[in-house]
This record gives structure tokens, C-alpha cells and sequence, in this order.
């Protein structure tokens, strides 16, 4: 061996940490960002969850000063209950990109018959799809991704 071919041999494995640092880095800035946005979309669904349980809440909320509720009265509330119960099904539409069957499946359930249970229910599987799912997507391409 002779110092040309060790110097290429340096350059190249650097080349290949390189990348793989790289393509790592971007992997996890889209995991990162794909965590924030559920974790908002989630935090919108409970709210509107807590509100259902119990309308009286919507004075502690940022949703008080929601323009959308000058359309309803605000001390009736089926309406208040009614209306977000609408707010609900059209974030439910939109979770079905990003979420498990069982989340939806308990937002329905919460639906039908909202109760304390189901939300605690809906707010334990929301948590468990943010922070505790396996990033088998993520260990499948790194494994891919070095096989010559």
C-alpha cells in the first residue's frame, strides 16, 4: 500500500460519512417538523374535545375569541357543542394522512358518546402516536442504504 491509495481510501470512507451524516440530518429535521404538526393538530382536536365535554370551558381557551362562534349563541349549549363537534369530524378528515386507524376509530367512538373516558382514551393513543411509535421507515432505509 502505498500513501496515494491510503490518502483515496481516507477520502472516500469520509465521502461515505458524509452522506450518510447528511442524509440522517435531513431525515430527522422532516421527522422533527412531521411531530410538530401533528402535536398542534392534536392539541387543536382535545380542545375542541374538552369544549364538547363541557362548553363552559370554551372561557378558558384561546377559542373565545374565535370569529366563527358570532354565528351561534353562546350560552346554548347543544349549539356550542354541536359546533364543535363539526370542528372535530373536519379535523378527522384531515388526520386520516398522518395517523393511525385507532385514533380515528376513538375520535368516532368520542363522537357517538362523548364522555371523560373516551377522551382520556383519544388523548393516550394521540401521545403514544407522537412519541412512542418506532421509526421502522427511518431503520429499514439505513439498512437499505448500505447494502452494495
Amino acid at each position: 500500500m502505498d500513501f496515494e491509495f491510503l490518502v483515496q481510501l481516507l477520502f472516500s470512507g469520509g465521502l461515505i460519512v458524509a452522506f450518510y451524516n447528511n442524509y440522517a440530518q435531513i431525515r430527522l429535521q422532516n421527522e422533527i417538523k412531521l411531530t410538530e404538526i401533528n402535536e398542534n393538530k392534536f392539541r387543536s382536536i382535545l380542545i375542541y374535545m374538552d369544549i364538547v365535554l363541557d362548553p363552559d370551558h370554551i372561557v378558558h381557551s384561546s377559542e373565545r375569541d374565535n370569529p366563527e362562534l358570532g354565528r351561534i349563541d353562546k350560552n346554548n349549549k347543544d349549539e356550542i357543542r354541536t359546533f364543535y363537534k363539526m370542528k372535530i369530524k373536519v379535523y378527522k378528515a384531515n388526520i386520516y394522512l398522518y395517523c393511525d386507524d385507532d385514533i380515528i376509530y376513538a375520535i368516532d367512538i368520542f363522537l357517538d358518546n362523548p364522555t371523560e373516558d373516551n377522551y382520556l382514551n383519544v388523548a393516550k393513543l394521540m401521545k403514544n402516536n407522537l412519541w412512542h411509535k418506532e421509526k421502522k421507515y427511518f431503520k429499514n432505509k439505513m439498512k437499505n442504504f448500505f447494502k452494495f
